[in-house]
């Protein structure tokens, strides 16, 4: 018998559409990439969807729980109140987080840059996250230095990245830990740090640390996996990038952000 020569019709691709196997027209399936990629955007239309559509009933809801709060209840009911206005607040920080996924995604976040010391900004997103460090005994350390640190960026974003990595920071740190806060310059780059005395990380998992909706262990704080994957996308589109770094279980990590200087920073 002889054996088909390679340029026979049997060895010819499918064309590349779905026919009619009753028509005698040739069947053909997506490629892997192609189903990968229909499956992220589909994914990313969902979670769009979900977001703008919790947005509404959380407004009223917060509306309604400051229409209460002005009624100065007390006892049990100020206290139920509070509660609901805590969950409320994280409910509506998670929402956020998930709108700006779905839009980072597409790369159409605008940034609205100006030159600014990022010192100010890390003294901020410190500032606003110290309380929920308190609440559990942790130490939080801020050092940047002296000097002016200059970057071009968007202030709103960048403490955007550095709130996303302190949270992290301290939902994976045991209670009586430490949180270090750092930036300096370095060969024309501003380098920002964020280590903790926490749980740290497995090897396997570093690769996918920044994914969307990646999880570590439960820690009673919330959260779903979408501020680090925020905090990535908002770095790279400043030109930047993101780097998170462990020795293991129980040995803490470091999360290290490094932007391109601004030239007022040489002067």
């Amino acid at each position: 018998m002889a054996i088909a020569q390679l340029d026979s019709p049997l060895y010819q691709p499918l064309p590349l559409h779905v026919g009619s196997e009753a028509a005698g027209e040739p069947l053909a399936f997506p490629s892997r990439t192609k189903v990968r990629v229909s499956d992220r955007v589909r994914e990313e239309a969902v979670v769009w969807t979900v977001a703008h559509e919790l947005r509404q009933p959380l407004s009223v809801m917060t509306i309604a729980v400051a229409v209460m709060e002005h009624d100065s209840p007390s006892g049990a009911s100020a206290q139920a109140i509070a509660v609901i206005a805590r969950q409320l607040k994280q409910m509506s920080r998670i929402v956020d987080d998930l709108l700006d996924a779905a839009r980072l995604s597409t790369g159409k976040v605008p940034l609205v840059t100006q030159q600014l010391d990022i010192r100010e900004v890390m003294t901020d997103a410190a500032a606003d996250i110290a309380a929920l460090a308190a609440e559990r005994g942790q130490l939080l350390a801020i050092d940047c230095g002296p000097a002016p640190l200059w970057v071009s960026a968007d202030r709103e974003r960048l403490y955007q990245v550095f709130s996303n990595l302190l949270r992290n920071a301290i939902k994976f740190t045991q209670r009586g830990g430490r949180i270090n806060f750092s930036a300096d310059s370095h060969e024309s780059k501003v380098v920002v740090r964020v280590r903790d005395t926490g749980r740290g990380i497995e090897w396997a998992a570093l690769p996918r640390i920044f994914d969307l909706f990646a999880q570590g262990p439960p820690s009673g704080l919330g959260g779903i996996g979408i501020g680090l994957n925020v905090a990535r996308e908002i770095v790279t589109l400043h030109r930047g990038q993101i780097e998170a770094h462990s020795d293991g279980p129980g040995k803490g990590s470091e999360f290290v952000v490094t932007l391109p200087g601004s030239p007022a920073a040489k002067s």
